[in-house]
């Protein structure tokens, strides 16, 4: 009875073996007949595991068309302008499933917008003429939280969609004027002026096996921007002291990542 153990046990073995042998030796004719060496094999599966987990410094920049309504003298009027606005943050991704990733970020962002409109604005001796703007901006605690999807096209290259909402709150404000240049331009309130959700295609570049380059654009799909009770309100529409309307933007963005 052992000797039948022992020979079940030799041959299960062997068989064991043979399988293995003839796996590897078909993933050699695989490897060869595609010019992959199994070094090459053991690398991309080590890209494939450090994907997406990285943590990196980006910036971006957003070239907006945008317009405000007010009414003066009871009919409605549109102002507009064109702004290049930017930003800087520090950008978490982590692989959640495949190829596909989450990433979350945290920065700052600088939106300005080039309208004339009226405002409430009181001169250093309080006294409250009716004045427009030149020009307002927003300086902002920017925040974004997104989905992507990430294809390696080669060896050392990829590309990468991402879908994010992204939600801005202002620290600092400016209502720049020609009235009385300088004086009572800058408030510093917190309150939260809008969010936009952000569709963005990216082309990775590896500088080394850790140290990646990202070039993208960035395309704008919706953008909410909050009403400021800075503006004049003669109950006229609902969104008279809306800060403004998108009608198109796109921007670029560039940023340095580090695989861990």
């Amino acid at each position: 009875m052992k000797l039948i153990q022992t020979c079940i046990i030799f041959l299960l073995s062997f068989w064991g073996l043979f399988a293995v042998a003839q796996r590897k030796d078909s993933t050699e004719i695989m490897l060869k007949n595609n010019n992959i060496t199994f070094d090459d094999l053991k690398n991309i599966q080590a890209e494939k595991l450090d994907l997406i987990n990285e943590i990196g410094v980006s910036t971006r920049y957003i070239w907006s068309h945008s317009e405000a309504p007010f009414y003066s003298l009871g009919a409605q009027e549109h102002a507009d302008g064109k702004d290049v606005n930017y930003g800087i943050s520090l950008n978490y991704s982590r692989c959640i499933y495949k190829d596909f990733f989450g990433v979350i970020g945290l920065g700052f962002f600088n939106q300005q917008f080039s309208i004339e409109r009226p405002f409430y604005y009181e001169t250093s001796d309080g006294t409250k003429p009716l004045v427009s703007t030149k020009y307002y901006t927003y300086r902002n605690i920017h925040w974004m939280v997104g989905l992507g999807y990430k294809k390696i096209i080669t060896k050392g290259l990829a590309i990468k969609t991402v879908a994010s909402y992204n939600n801005f709150n202002s620290y600092r404000q400016r209502y720049a004027q020609e009235y009385d240049p300088g004086i009572n331009e800058v408030y510093k309130k917190s309150f939260p002026i809008g969010y936009m959700i952000n569709l963005d295609g990216i082309i990775e570049k590896n500088i080394s096996k850790r140290i990646s380059a990202n070039l993208g654009i960035v395309l704008p799909v919706y953008i909410h921007w909050n009403k400021d009770k800075m503006f004049i309100n003669n109950s006229y529409s609902p969104r008279e002291q809306r800060i403004a309307r998108n009608i198109f933007s796109i921007g670029g963005s560039f940023s340095c990542n580090y695989r861990f």
